[in-house]
C-alpha cells in the first residue's frame, strides 16, 4: 500500500533524541533554544519562539495582538480549520473570504468590503506553499491601520519575491507536525521582526510570566505552550536535511505535472515554483473524487480528499457565498506525496491513473 504522506524519522534523529535525554535535554531548554536560533537564521529573521502546534502559534499571535470576544478575524475560506478555531477559541467571531477561482488562496481584492469596526487582524493563508498577495494585503491592511498575522502551517521555506513566507507581517505562523515539510512530530514557531513582541510571546508561552518563580504579578494571559528538548532534538536534525527535502519535494511535483498531462480526469493545481513556491502536497481537482479514491485504494494507493472549506463548518457560523471555495471543497485531492516518498511510488501512482482514466469523466 502505497500511504498519501510520506516523512520519515530516521537513525539520525534517534541517536539525537538518545543524546538529549542522557544530557537531560527533556523539558524546554538549551535544545530549543538552539532550534530557535536555527530557525531565525534559515528564514533571515530576528526572533523565532517554539511552541506546541501551529494551532497554538496561531493562538500566541492573536492574544499578543489582544483577539478576543466581539472581535472579528478575516482569513481564507480555504484553510485548516485550525485557523479559525485558534481564534474561536478566544471568543473572537471569524469572517471568511472566498478563494481565487485557480488558485486556492484568499483573494485579496475581496478583503476590503469585509472590513469593518470590529475586524481585528487579516490572516493571509499561505496554503500548500502557494503565496497570497502580500503586497496586496498588507496594503489594504496598512490603509486600515490593521495587523497582519502569516498562517503558514503549509509553506515552510516557500519565498514570495524572494522572502520567506511568514515573515511578511506582523507575525508568522508555522507547523512542526507529521504532514510537513520539517517535522518535530507535533510543534509549531511564531515568528517576528520586533523585540517587543518577541518578549510578550515568550511570556503567553509561560502563562504570561518571564519565570513562574520570580515573577510575583500575574498580569497577562497566558498558557503551557511551552515546547520540549526532545522535540528541539529531532527538529535540528530535520533542519540539515531542508535542501534534500526541497529538492525532493520540487522532483515529485515536477514528475506529476509531466506524467499526468495527457491524463483527462484530472486537472493539476500548479503553483509558481518557478518564484519560489514549494508545493507540500501533490494536488489535483477531480469530478469524480469520491470513486476515484476508492479505485485507487483498490489498487492499493490511498488518495486523500482535502479538507471542507470553512463555510462548511456549522459551528463557524459562517454567512456569504463562497463559489470558488466550494469547487476546490468538492473536488480537490491529494496524490502520495511527502519529502521522504519514493519517486518509484510516484511512478507507480501515475501508471495506475494512466490505465483508470477512461473509466471517469474527464476534468
Amino acid at each position: 500500500m502505497i500511504n498519501w504522506w510520506n516523512i520519515e524519522l530516521g537513525s539520525k534523529e534517534i541517536a539525537s533524541v538518545v543524546a538529549a535525554i542522557k544530557n537531560r535535554n527533556v523539558s524546554q531548554g538549551r535544545l530549543t533554544e538552539q532550534l530557535e536560533q536555527a530557525l531565525a537564521k534559515l528564514l533571515e529573521i530576528p526572533y523565532v519562539v517554539c511552541t506546541t502546534s501551529g494551532t497554538s502559534a496561531l493562538m500566541m499571535a492573536f492574544i499578543a495582538l489582544g483577539v478576543g470576544p466581539q472581535d472579528e478575524v478575516i482569513m481564507s475560506n480555504r484553510t485548516f480549520i485550525a485557523t479559525a478555531h485558534a481564534a474561536m477559541i478566544l471568543g473572537a467571531r471569524i469572517r471568511p473570504i472566498d478563494v481565487k477561482h485557480d488558485r486556492p488562496i484568499m483573494d485579496e481584492d475581496l478583503i476590503e468590503k469585509e472590513i469593518n469596526p470590529a475586524t481585528k487582524v487579516i490572516v493571509a493563508v499561505h496554503l500548500n506553499g502557494r503565496a497570497c498577495n502580500m503586497e496586496k494585503i498588507i496594503a489594504i491592511a496598512n490603509k486600515y491601520k490593521l495587523p497582519v498575522i502569516e498562517d503558514t502551517a503549509q509553506a515552510n521555506l516557500s519565498k514570495f519575491n524572494g522572502k520567506y513566507l511568514g515573515t511578511l507581517s506582523r507575525f508568522g505562523c508555522f507547523s512542526l507536525g507529521m504532514a510537513k515539510l520539517i517535522t518535530t512530530g507535533q510543534g509549531g514557531f511564531v515568528v517576528c521582526r520586533s523585540e517587543q513582541d518577541f518578549i510578550k510571546l515568550k511570556r503567553i508561552r509561560n502563562q504570561g510570566v518571564n519565570d513562574v518563580f520570580v515573577d510575583r504579578n500575574y498580569n497577562m494571559l497566558g498558557s503551557n505552550f511551552k515546547f520540549t528538548d526532545i522535540q528541539a532534538a529531532i527538529g535540528l536534525v530535520q533542519l540539515s536535511k531542508t535542501k534534500k527535502k526541497i529538492k525532493h519535494q520540487l522532483s515529485v511535483y515536477r514528475k506529476y505535472k509531466e506524467g499526468l498531462k495527457s491524463v483527462r480526469c484530472l486537472k493539476c493545481v500548479e503553483l509558481n515554483v518557478d518564484t519560489g513556491e514549494i508545493p507540500l502536497k501533490a494536488e489535483f481537482l477531480c469530478t469524480e473524487r469520491e470513486r476515484f479514491i476508492v479505485e485507487m485504494k483498490q489498487r492499493g494507493i490511498v488518495v486523500r480528499a482535502e479538507v471542507p472549506s470553512l463555510n462548511e463548518a456549522t459551528h463557524l457560523n459562517c454567512k456569504g457565498s463562497y463559489v470558488n471555495s466550494q469547487l476546490f471543497s468538492r473536488h480537490l485531492l491529494t496524490l502520495p506525496s511527502g519529502p521522504d516518498q519514493p519517486l518509484k511510488n510516484i511512478e507507480r501512482t501515475i501508471d495506475i491513473i494512466k490505465q483508470i482514466d477512461s473509466k471517469f469523466r474527464p476534468w
